[in-house]
């Protein structure tokens, strides 16, 4: 076993071994293998990352490749924006530190200067820009446009119908920025209709106070759509209060309408818009809206009014124009979506901006986009300059259009009636245009005048003269088309007043009237005012101490001192003329350049000036002076005028005004009159003859405009009828007395229509239902309906207007109209006024024109007039009552001289004299004279006279025509034949004879005198100076220095301030100045007792009875001067304050601004001063200055008088006091005790001015009791039992006249004249400074007025009190005396007018009915 196992042992040992060792081999081996391997996957590795690098390298090679192309294209496609992007950075750093102060006053735009005109925007947006720089706060110069909005925005703006003008650019900027509902002031529906362009289908409109109102507006909450709320009124109702806090809303997402919760929706916009030119909305309405003023402007209009003749001259021109529009529009929207797009793509990019395709092929497309744009905005400028130059040739005739709109919008400051809308101008401006036809050449046309004519210069003339040739065509007829319509629908008042204002606007728009010779002629009061000196120093406190001589002296060596510095020509003031006119030209001198030297001129030259005074036409004697001959037949000769070379057609600046002191009087040069301009001469027309100015400018309009805009081109009925359609009512504008039914039913009968076809209806309460179903009914069937007295239904008046707005959209027969008649009333809704066609109503002008009316009107039925049983006598007094009420209706327009109150006579009065008279005339077989004197006079006509002094004139005329004498075969009215009773009284016969009747009718017809029509033409030129004045109420230049019109103003506060006083020291006795007594009382060796210091002062309410009649007139006046000078210096500093801006302006301080500048009193001080307003402020002020004097004065001649018999009263006071309790015992009780001491030399005669200046005072009435009251005390005759005579002093001396004119020359004032010269009569008061009003003293008796001399002066009257008698009844005229001119006036406590004085009986050759009709009377001021 073990050989056996050995060997295997060692077998296996060695085996062991072999396998060791192969074990170490094959180790050895794999070892080496390892090591193989390792250097082969070293080898792979670095094989594998050597792969990778290249493809990575060819990667990074491909995208740089990439790379580089994109960065070409990027090079390439910003390349052109490199230049503006660095701009716009440039900007965008330069705004960065202004953005605060941008943002401030942009904010403050949209806030505040909404509600303005686009001056004042101007103004604030100035004033705040200034502000800011002041308080170092930085601001950019851009306007609010270019920083709340884009110039896509804007383009935007206008593609969506905003017109083009920069105001209502500024408008819709701030409409789309501002954060409370907007309300537009839109009258003209500019507002309106760019919102339907710009909201289009999502836009409700909604009528303001409609019943479905609330309901469509909560459901466009709910739905997120917009709501526009037309026709606002002045207020806002409260149940849109809740609607109106738009930031509450969005904040809580609910708003609750009447107590309902309505889910808010984000997109609901409310718009609101006013037809009202001039909204007054209360602070809590304004608080919660944006107010914005889309009023039209003249740049807006003209350019609208431009688009649409040259749409309508040049279509493919205003086509080409609008394409441009619109691709700059959609090009530029499409730039701008590029940019977009550009820089949301950079601003969220994350990896290299070179790897984004989509960014760079944007850019590639933008920049194409770009070239293209330019290239087309290049194409579009040229093409605009020529469609801009073309259209230019037709910018005369959009001008004239502007000119004449804004005219007519303004009428309604004349009257309310006179309401036109922009619509209805447009359709009348493009059937103009259309009614000419084209006269244009079309493009293939102009082609074919090319082809023919090689020279384009020919080519381009022939044109231009086609084009020229038609343009003035339409001018004429837009300018006369538009004076057609507008006259019928005005008063013939106002027809001159239309024709004037488009004369001169025209005029000035082509600067040819310069600003400031408009501004003269209008307030030539004012700047009077303004340039002149006071002549005289204010009255002071510290004046008291002097006598009323020694204050005399001191005044005339100051007016003396004063003179002697002023211009010779001051001293110097030609005879001829009165101190207003002086002072006038002498202002026109200083003002406008062309005037200089024409107060020299006047001094060298008076021949022709006193020939021009007295020349019927004076503006024709200028033309006839001229030197050399030259038609001024049109505009254009206007401007060819060489007298107009001062003014430069190319320069709105106006030419400085020189004042007098920097010309002196030795070098002025020669002033030649020759080379005025028309308007010039107008201006000078005004001062110098006023009454010849209403006639100078229907010459100056003829001459300008033509002869054919002074006529009213009469529209009939039947031409009116046929020019109107359905849905445009015709609206009858009435006066007094005028009724259009029967014209309305003559008409019916010349169509041949039966009297079915009308429904008459008047307008009163409950008869709202029933017109709404005859208006239903008519509108079907084609009837007509009348609406009388409109003015009478104001409750139904809005009812109306919702009538007329459905007439536009529904269907109605063709023949169907609807009539209106309505007086004047601002409770007519103004779109039933615009859009009717107006036509005024109103009584016929002339007596020719009234007694044709009285016979065709049917007041006179045939059967009556033609009735045998009134005998023959009838048909002469029916004449002669016709007669009669055709004279009493043309004597108003000659004012107070016709009568003091206007009355409102109709046909009515005369169709019931008329019965009575056939009445009686059937009854009687003689002619009961007396009673048909009484029922006319009294009854019929004289129930409408109110006037005491008025039915004595009325009475006076009809017994001109009620007497035996004025019915006899060919009885002369006149001392012509021209008015006479005619032989045959047959109706056509007398129609005949009214035929021949002259148009002018003579003032003897009215038994006037012939100054009576100069007297009526200045007042008809007053009254057309007044309505131009109403267009431009305060003047706008710079004048004298003054910058504006606050400096204007503060200038005469502080001129008022300095002239009046703030109070006028009374007598000693007066209640509200107990100091002067105690100073009086100071010098008396005995001191003030205990009366004096507690029973006088209880005492002074009950005294007034206790003085004298003529201490109680003093006290009475002075009580009301100081009334008058307290509201004045309270008025004058509290509207100082309000200039410097440290109290607000009310609406009180606001008309007393504006009535400064228009040289008017203000309203305020008008229920102090009485009747004595009349005059210009500047003449008021002057005037009361001078009648405070003359307070003053008195009262110092009473003062060393008043003072003893005060001290004496209260030296007896205390000598009583001891028995009687002090308490029980008044001044008079004291008095009457010591009658005995009263005829002691201790009592002072009351002393008085030797005469009265009755114009000083403000209760004249007063003064003529008291002096009865002193008279009747003095002689102890009962008061009851007096009355006055009266003494007209003789003429005075060519001696003592001049010595007078020597005293006003000097500065003697009319206040100053009472007091020189010798002591008061011993019995009644002389009184002085009254004026003739229609006639003149001869030294004895009142004679006929001179020539041109209306208004004459009157000697001293010395009022005598008597014992009542017999007073003279022949030989004597019962002559009233007034305060004013006006002569109306209103009444007082007493029964009378306030105007009203007394009468005094006047001596006379003539019958005492000659001076009724003239209208003889006494004034007390003039109206100069």
């Amino acid at each position: 076993v073990y050989r056996y196992v050995l060997p295997k042992k060692e077998r296996f040992q060695e085996s062991m071994e072999h396998l060791k060792a192969a074990q170490r081999a094959l180790q050895k081996k794999q070892d080496e293998l390892a090591q193989v391997q390792n250097e082969l996957n070293q080898l792979q590795t670095r094989y594998n990352n050597t792969r990778i690098d290249r493809d990575r390298l060819q990667n990074r090679i491909l995208q740089t490749k990439k790379r580089l192309d994109r960065a070409k294209v990027l090079i390439e496609a910003l390349s052109g924006e490199k230049d503006r992007w660095a701009e716009l950075v440039e900007g965008l750093n330069q705004a960065a530190p202004s953005l605060m102060g941008d943002t401030l006053v942009s904010t403050a735009a949209i806030v505040y200067v909404g509600p303005f005109t686009q001056e004042y925007r101007e103004k604030l947006w100035n004033n705040w820009l200034d502000i800011c720089i002041k308080k170092d706060i930085s601001v950019s110069k851009k306007d609010y446009i270019e920083l709340l909005s884009a110039p896509i925005e804007v383009q935007e703006y206008y593609t969506q119908g905003l017109p083009r003008d920069h105001f209502s650019t500024e408008n819709a900027v701030l409409l789309t920025n501002c954060h409370r509902w907007p309300l537009l002031i839109d009258p003209q529906g500019q507002g309106r209709q760019w919102l339907i362009g710009m909201e289009k289908d999502n836009l409700q409109v909604v009528p303001y106070g409609s019943t479905h109102m609330l309901t469509d507006i909560e459901n466009a909450i709910r739905l997120g759509t917009s709501v526009l709320v037309e026709g606002v009124p002045n207020y806002i109702d409260a149940t849109l209060y809740p609607i109106l806090n738009r930031r509450q809303c969005e904040l809580t997402g609910v708003v609750t309408i009447v107590d309902i919760d309505i889910e808010y929706n984000k997109d609901f916009r409310l718009y609101l818009s006013t037809s009202l030119s001039n909204p007054q909305y209360p602070p809590e309405d304004c608080i919660k809206l944006t107010i914005i003023n889309f009023t039209v402007t003249f740049a807006g209009l003209q350019e609208q009014l431009l688009s649409r003749v040259v749409k309508m001259e040049r279509p493919w021109l205003e086509q080409q124009k609008d394409a441009i529009l619109k691709q700059l529009f959609a090009d530029n929207s499409q730039l701008r979506g590029l940019e977009d797009d550009i820089l949301t793509t950079l601003s969220s990019v994350q990896t290299d901006i070179l790897d984004d395709q989509d960014l760079v092929n944007t850019l590639d497309k933008c920049k194409k986009t770009a070239r293209e744009i330019q290239i087309r905005v290049s194409e579009s400028e040229q093409m605009q300059n020529k469609i801009e130059s073309t259209r230019k040739k037709y910018l005369p005739v959009a001008t004239r259009g502007a000119i004449i709109y804004f005219i007519i919008s303004d009428l309604t400051l004349l009257n309310c009636m006179y309401n036109f809308s922009l619509e209805t101008f447009m359709q009348v401006f493009k059937t103009t245009v259309y009614s000419l036809g084209n006269s244009y050449l079309t493009p293939d046309q102009e082609d074919v005048v090319l082809e023919f004519n090689f020279n384009t210069a020919n080519r381009d003339r022939q044109l231009d003269f086609k084009v020229e040739k038609h343009v003035g065509n339409l001018v004429d007829h837009i300018t006369m088309n538009l004076h057609k319509q507008v006259f019928c629908a005005l008063y013939s008042r106002h027809h001159l007043v239309y024709s004037m204002l488009v004369c001169v606007q025209v005029l000035r728009k082509g600067h040819l009237i310069s600003d400031t010779e408009w501004d003269v002629f209008l307030h030539g009061g004012t700047l009077k005012l303004m340039t002149k000196s006071s002549e005289f120093g204010p009255v002071m406190e510290d004046d008291i101490i002097q006598t009323p001589f020694q204050r005399a002296a001191g005044v005339t060596y100051q007016a003396k001192r004063m003179n002697r510095a002023k211009s010779k020509r001051i001293l110097g003031k030609p005879s001829w003329l009165n101190t207003s006119q002086w002072e006038a030209t002498n202002m026109l001198e200083n003002t406008v350049p062309a005037f200089q030297g024409l107060s020299k001129n006047m001094l060298d030259k008076p021949e022709f000036w006193q020939a021009m005074l007295a020349s019927d036409n004076p503006f024709y004697m200028f033309e006839q002076t001229r030197s050399r001959s030259s038609s001024i037949g049109s505009i254009k000769s206007y401007r060819a005028d060489s007298s107009l070379e001062h003014i430069s057609e190319d320069s709105e600046a106006e030419p400085h005004s020189l004042s007098a002191t920097q010309i002196a009087a030795e070098t002025r040069p020669s002033w030649k009159w020759s080379t005025l301009t028309p308007f010039q001469k107008l201006m000078l027309i005004k001062i110098l003859r006023m009454d010849a100015l209403m006639e100078s400018c229907s010459t100056f309009v003829g001459m300008t405009l033509g002869e054919q805009y002074l006529s009213a081109h009469e529209q009939t009925l039947n031409k009116i009828y046929k020019s109107s359609r359905p849905q445009t009512p015709i609206l009858f504008i009435l006066s007094p007395g005028v009724d259009p039914t029967t014209k309305i039913q003559r008409l019916l009968k010349e169509l041949n229509e039966n009297g079915d076809m009308l429904e008459m209806l008047s307008l009163g309460r409950g008869q709202g239902a029933r017109i709404e179903e005859i208006l239903r009914n008519a509108m079907q069937r084609g009837k007509w309906v009348f609406l009388q007295n409109c003015h009478l239904g104001h409750s139904w008046l809005q009812n109306l207007q919702k009538v007329i707005h459905s007439m536009q959209t529904e269907p109605l027969h063709e023949d169907f109209r609807l009539w209106l008649s309505s007086m004047p009333d601002d409770a007519i809704p103004g779109q039933v006024i615009q859009r009717s066609l107006k036509v005024a109503m109103e009584q016929p002008r002339g007596v020719k024109a009234n007694l044709h009316q009285a016979f065709i009107s049917g007041v006179i039925s045939h059967g009556m007039y033609t009735d045998e049983d009134a005998g023959p006598q009838f048909k002469k007094l029916v004449y002669n009552l016709c007669l009669f009420n055709s004279v009493i209706l043309e004597r108003k327009k000659y004012g107070s001289l016709g009568w003091n109150i206007s009355y409102e006579f109709t046909n009515s009065d005369l169709e019931a004299c008329i019965l009575v008279l056939h009445q009686l005339m059937s009854e009687y077989v003689t002619i009961p004279w007396e009673a048909l004197v009484q029922l006319a006079g009294t009854v019929m006509y004289g129930g409408r006279v109110t006037d005491k002094w008025d039915q004595r004139a009325l009475s006076a005329i009809l017994a001109k025509f009620f007497n035996k004498d004025a019915i006899q075969p060919g009885h002369r009215f006149t001392v012509s034949e021209s008015y006479q009773l005619p032989e045959d009284l047959s109706i056509e016969e007398t129609l005949s004879y009214i035929s021949s009747l002259p148009t002018y009718d003579n003032p003897e017809l009215f038994g006037m005198h012939q100054n009576a029509d100069r007297t009526y033409n200045e007042h008809t030129s007053k009254e057309l100076v007044n309505y131009l004045h109403v267009f431009q109420p305060s003047h706008q230049l710079d004048h004298g220095g003054y910058s504006n019109k606050d400096n204007i103003v503060m200038e005469f506060l502080i001129h008022v301030h300095k002239t009046l006083p703030q109070r006028i020291n009374g007598l000693p006795f007066m209640d509200y100045i107990p100091d002067m007594v105690h100073s009086a009382l100071a010098g008396s060796e005995r001191p003030p007792s205990v009366l004096i210091e507690k029973g006088y002062l209880k005492a002074k309410q009950s005294e007034s009875k206790h003085c004298t009649p003529m201490e109680n007139v003093i006290r009475q006046e002075v009580r009301q001067f100081n009334r008058l000078l307290d509201v004045i210096h309270v008025g004058l500093k509290t509207l100082a304050l309000c200039l410097q801006g440290d109290e607000a302006m009310n609406e009180e301080v606001d008309q007393m601004y504006h009535s400064i500048l228009d040289n008017k009193l203000p309203s305020a001080w008008r229920e102090y001063c009485t009747s004595s307003f009349t005059k210009p402020l500047s003449h008021w002020i002057e005037q009361l200055v001078s009648r405070i004097t003359f307070m003053q004065y008195w009262i110092d001649l009473n003062i060393e008088g008043t003072v003893s018999n005060h001290l004496f009263r209260v030296e007896y006071s205390e000598l009583v006091k001891e028995k009687e309790n002090d308490e029980q015992v008044s001044f008079l009780d004291v008095v009457k005790m010591s009658s005995a001491y009263q005829k002691t030399d201790k009592c002072v005669e009351e002393k008085l001015p030797r005469s009265f200046w009755l114009n000083a005072l403000f209760f004249p009435r007063g003064l003529l009791t008291g002096i009865l009251q002193t008279h009747s005390r003095k002689h102890g005759i009962p008061i009851d039992s007096l009355t006055f005579r009266h003494q007209v002093a003789s003429l005075p001396t060519p001696r003592e006249e001049t010595d007078r004119q020597r005293a006003q020359s000097a500065g003697l004032t009319p206040a100053m004249w009472a007091f020189p010269g010798p002591d008061a009569p011993d019995n009644g008061i002389l009184i002085y400074d009254l004026y003739l009003d229609g006639g003149r003293w001869d030294g004895s008796n009142v004679v006929e007025a001179l020539p041109s001399r209306q208004v004459t002066p009157l000697p001293e009257i010395h009022f005598l009190p008597v014992q009542v008698g017999s007073a003279p009844k022949d030989g004597v005229y019962e002559c009233p005396i007034y305060r004013t001119s006006e002569r109306c006036g209103s009444l007082d406590q007493t029964g009378h007018s306030d105007n009203f004085v007394t009468s005094i009986l006047l001596p006379t050759e003539h019958q005492p009915s000659h001076w009724i009709t003239r209208g003889l009377a006494i004034i007390s001021q003039t109206a100069d």
